[in-house]
């Protein structure tokens, strides 16, 4: 899915508030009113100042010029809106808001493409583009709160020099594998935002390894950001959870793997082999101790079965973060959580008829029979709950139908495996046996 990045200052500020420390004398010191912008030249003289200590904080020295400008809030938000039509097709958008909405995690009236629009013009506060490598500052924001926005921004022009960001976007934008994507920004964001912490807590004499799991940030950065933002107070649930999974999942797995090798060297040499799935940032041991990569899955070939008149439009990996996040629309937080622990792979197909009828078929693979099992049963309750006006056609230990509206919605569970269907018409019930 297409990965709306979180205005990087407001992370920062809200990981300062969970150490429930004083803030240094100089932000203690600011003035209630509003200060005025910055000057232009005060910003870039900033910002040059601001290269040399995040280079030493982390650990990178630059290898060149950081290009950069500052630039108003309209001009980066129109920039980022080209951007996006110029990286995701429109038709791209349109099958992933589709398959978003046949799942239910999206209303069936909202254009997806908008939202992510209107998400991105309210959230930005600094950007750096690996694809132009470019760094942009934001001029409205005033000198107090621009410093830890760019340490954030520039550590991800350090990265980006070192370890070529720009390769890793095209080579996930170029797959059909959103949860890799997700995983890898992860790391990208949780570099940043733990970066951006030190700064700011380096002159209390902490560090950010030290602190408590700052996985458990989201909840508190969510409810901040929504008493000052509008638009994602509206935002769909699990677009807000992956908006910040991102910054809290990714500075949570560093904070574990600096545990593990303290030093900024460990954290480069993720860079070289980086996480392959949300499982990894979740559980950091199934990256650094027991490696746990995904099982490759292949859902088309199952899914032949349904015959030439369907084409699948639409594929992506969920992983074990946006399962939870389907799970979640009918069961609290730690319910998804048991459910979705012990993923091994899956991959989901957007399927289209020649009618124009959508449906989603995905393969699950998982650890044991036993999380096989366990992720079985949460579906199936899931589906009643999700159809409640359903009529179960068939049952049995291993496979589970609902009827509705001439549709149907299936379960199969096979070994280590198990097979969700939503929305096949009936009249193609017989080819999915």
């Amino acid at each position: 899915m297409i990965k709306v990045r979180l205005g990087s200052g407001l992370s920062s500020v809200v990981l300062m508030t969970l150490l429930a420390t004083p803030v240094p004398a100089a932000r203690a010191q600011q003035p209630a009113a509003q200060a005025a912008p910055p000057a232009e030249s005060q910003l870039l003289q900033a910002t040059d100042e601001l290269v040399d200590a995040t280079a030493r904080l982390r650990g990178l020295q630059p290898k060149g010029p950081i290009k950069k400008g500052v630039k108003s809030r309209e001009e980066i938000t129109n920039y980022m809106t080209r951007k996006i039509d110029e990286e995701y097709s429109p038709e791209r958008l349109r099958q992933e808001g589709r398959m978003l909405k046949r799942l239910g995690l999206l209303p069936e009236n909202i254009d997806y493409r908008q939202l992510v629009v209107n998400l991105l013009t309210e959230q930005v506060q600094g950007l750096y583009d690996p694809e132009e490598r470019v760094l942009f500052i934001a001029s409205w924001l005033p000198m107090f709160d621009q410093d830890s926005v760019m340490v954030h921004e520039i550590t991800h022009a350090l990265q980006d020099q070192h370890f070529d960001l720009r390769a890793i976007f095209r080579a996930n934008r170029a797959s059909d594998n959103d949860d890799r994507t997700l995983a890898q920004q992860a790391l990208f964001e949780g570099d940043g935002t733990v970066t951006a912490l030190q700064y700011v807590i380096a002159p209390l004499k902490r560090h950010f390894s030290d602190l408590p799991d700052l996985a458990g940030v989201q909840e508190l950065q969510m409810e901040m950001m929504q008493s000052q933002s509008p638009v994602l107070a509206s935002m769909p649930q699990f677009l807000k959870a992956t908006l910040v999974f991102p910054y809290g999942y990714g500075a949570s797995f560093l904070q574990q793997v600096w545990k593990h090798d303290p030093s900024w060297a460990a954290v480069d040499k993720i860079y070289a082999d980086l996480p392959a799935s949300t499982e990894q940032i979740i559980h950091p041991e199934k990256y650094y101790a027991v490696r746990d990569d995904p099982k490759p899955v292949d859902a088309s070939l199952s899914a032949a079965k349904l015959g030439d008149g369907w084409n699948i439009p639409y594929k992506t990996v969920l992983g074990e973060f946006m399962l939870r996040q389907l799970l979640g629309l009918h069961f609290g937080e730690e319910r998804a959580k048991r459910a979705a622990a012990g993923w091994g792979g899956d991959q989901l197909l957007l399927l289209e008829n020649g009618a124009g009828k959508t449906a989603i078929w995905l393969e699950t693979e998982w650890d044991t029979a036993e999380d096989a099992e366990k992720f079985y049963a949460a579906m199936e309750e899931w589906l009643r709950l999700h159809r409640p006006k359903a009529e179960r056609n068939a049952t049995g230990a291993d496979s589970f139908t609902l009827a509705h509206d001439g549709e149907l919605d299936a379960l199969l569970k096979s070994g280590t495996g198990v097979r969700v269907v939503i929305g096949i018409p009936e009249a193609d019930a017989k080819a999915m046996q």
